[in-house]
């Protein structure tokens, strides 16, 4: 190809990074196995023979196509294309799973992302059969099988109607909130954070009222929002500003919940990899 295209053998062997003799070697060792005459060379010039010209037109479209797989490989290879497969639960889904992925899509545009709204127990299920590659769970988790980074630890804050009894006061206590109808997540979509708040509740002696339970944020908030109950969530919805409910410290809860990435020790793929790693330099960020 490069003699063709050249016409000359001393620039297409300074093309390929070979000395002319070489070239030469090998342009009749191809000719030779072929049985016929590519090249018509005098001192003065090189020219295509018709069957030169014939194979050189046969031979460019599958060499062009050789050096592209060359390059889709290379990529694969680098994790700058490929699929992921990404679940993750409410909590995660205001801010930390967001941020990664638009990061992660900035860097690695060819890379399909397909997102799974999961509570954790699903996530588990699903890294254990490969439906997912990483998921964003509540923690703690702890397993020999897994990774696991620690992305996000917050407060719970208690989610209040703006003309409530309790929305005066500048923070509320969990026997406060014991005394009102409280609106949380249906056990079958947040079993783990139901269980936390029944511990919650529990170590302070207190039992709670459970009066409504959407599967969903959208559904706490809009019962709370009409005045149906009070809820608790973690302080990251804040941020999203929704009208016409309020938000209160609990004064006296220290529970902090912890949102993990966690993956298959097994999963070798490289746009896992990358991931992980954005995902962890995002946690050095936020340390220092």
């Amino acid at each position: 190809m490069a003699i063709a295209e050249e016409l000359s053998f001393r620039r297409a062997a300074e093309r390929l990074f070979l000395d002319q003799s070489a070239l030469s070697r090998r342009m009749q060792h191809l000719e030779d196995v072929l049985g016929y005459q590519l090249i018509f060379r005098t001192t003065r010039e090189v020219m295509l023979t018709e069957a030169g010209r014939a194979y050189y037109e046969e031979v460019r479209p599958a060499m062009n196509a050789l050096f592209r797989a060359g390059e889709v490989a290379k990529r694969a290879a680098d994790g700058k294309t490929g699929r992921l497969k990404l679940g993750y639960m409410s909590f995660a889904a205001t801010e930390v799973m967001p941020h990664a992925v638009h990061a992660f899509s900035d860097l690695y545009p060819e890379v399909a992302m397909e997102l799974a709204y999961q509570r954790t127990h699903a996530q588990k299920i699903a890294l254990s059969r490969g439906e997912i590659d990483v998921g964003y769970m509540l923690g703690p988790f702890e397993n020999p099988q897994y990774d696991k980074l620690e992305v996000a630890s917050e407060q719970l804050v208690a989610v209040i109607p703006m003309d409530h009894w309790l929305s005066t006061r500048p923070s509320v206590t969990l026997a406060d909130l014991a005394e009102c109808k409280l609106i949380l997540g249906s056990l079958d979509q947040w079993d783990s954070f139901r269980l936390l708040i029944d511990d919650v509740f529990s170590n302070a002696g207190l039992n709670v009222k459970v009066a409504y339970e959407p599967s969903n944020t959208l559904g706490i908030l809009g019962l709370v929002s009409r005045g149906l109950g009070v809820s608790i969530y973690v302080e990251g919805l804040m941020r999203f500003q929704p009208q016409r409910v309020m938000f209160k410290p609990i004064s006296d809860c220290t529970t902090r919940i912890q949102t993990l990435l966690c993956w298959n020790r097994a999963n070798q793929s490289i746009a896992l990899r990358n991931f992980t790693k954005l995902a962890r330099q995002f946690q050095t960020q936020a340390r220092t």
